[in-house]
């Protein structure tokens, strides 16, 4: 476990997709924490929350230029949840745009932040989405299982291109952490919908406002979502802890956890997650309305 007498110091906080679904959530948290200094909100417009410790930043996250070196000047860890089309059915030229991203985030932190900066890369449960067709026992899903991409509602369905860049992100950030410079968490992040979040709204189809077929296998499928839910609190929780989680006695300056709820029954493993980062998830799809 890690050592309980780590506290976190003071830190500046880049976060970028800043005005997505997660990203609104996580700086409103970071500005509020006493812990982080500063919050740099980038994304493709200039909007951010208003307040003082938050600072908007208006960057093409796909190429290098002078905003992005800017942007990422002095920080002393970075959150990566921008991506292009992030939900399963994007195509392979969403996919690559997302891993263009992931790319230029990580050489721009490489470049011009702090001493010993972390990396947080907001990888994806779709990594592993493939074994959804598979007899998974609960809390079989640990990530040192071989990555298996893709999640259909069907059989019939080709598997989805999401999940591409977020395993090859894992690779880049595993490569490029070796070779020295920063520490890197990437979260194999659950499902956590825009605004109240709540289990009882989640669709089989795995798009807000879509439900998806009224068939036995879509209700599997169902299933197999509502498993890997993670509420608003443990999503905060999550990221924080790997933003802040001391990396010494970590395997590698690279590592893998999942994060997701602590749902009742369900195939994903915590384990690596509480004791390399300190993820203490407090809710349950079963039993919590969410927040």
């Amino acid at each position: 476990m890690p050592d309980p007498s780590f506290s976190p110091r003071p830190r500046r906080i880049l976060v970028t997709g800043a005005n997505g679904n997660l990203g609104r959530k996580l700086v409103a948290h970071l500005a509020a924490a006493p812990w982080c200094s500063g919050v740099v909100a980038l994304d493709r417009d200039a909007r951010a929350l208003d307040h003082p410790k938050v600072r908007p930043a208006a960057v093409d996250l796909t190429r290098r230029s002078p905003a992005l070196d800017d942007a990422f000047a002095g920080v002393d860890a970075a959150v990566h949840l921008a991506a292009r089309r992030p939900y399963p059915d994007a195509g392979w030229d969403d996919a690559a745009a997302s891993f263009d991203m992931t790319l230029q985030a990580v050489e721009a932190l490489a470049r011009g932040a702090a001493a010993a900066p972390r990396f947080v890369f907001a990888s994806s449960n779709h990594v592993m989405g493939g074994y959804k067709d598979e007899d998974v026992a609960p809390g079989a899903l640990t990530t040192a299982l071989p990555p298996l991409p893709g999640t259909r509602v069907d059989a019939a369905e080709p598997r989805r291109a999401y999940a591409a860049a977020k395993l090859m992100g894992e690779r880049l950030l595993a490569a490029r952490a070796e070779a020295g410079g920063f520490t890197a968490v990437s979260l194999r992040i659950g499902w956590c919908q825009p605004g109240d979040n709540r289990p009882g709204t989640m669709t089989a189809s795995g798009i807000p406002g879509e439900p998806g077929p009224d068939t036995p296998e879509a209700a599997r499928t169902l299933a197999w979502f509502r498993g890997m839910w993670l509420s608003n609190r443990d999503l905060l929780a999550a990221v924080s802890a790997a933003v802040t989680a001391d990396a010494s006695r970590w395997p590698a300056p690279a590592i893998v956890v999942n994060a997701m709820s602590a749902n009742a029954g369900m195939a994903w493993d915590l384990a690596a997650a509480r004791n390399l980062i300190g993820y203490a998830p407090q809710d349950d799809s079963t039993t919590e309305p969410g927040r």
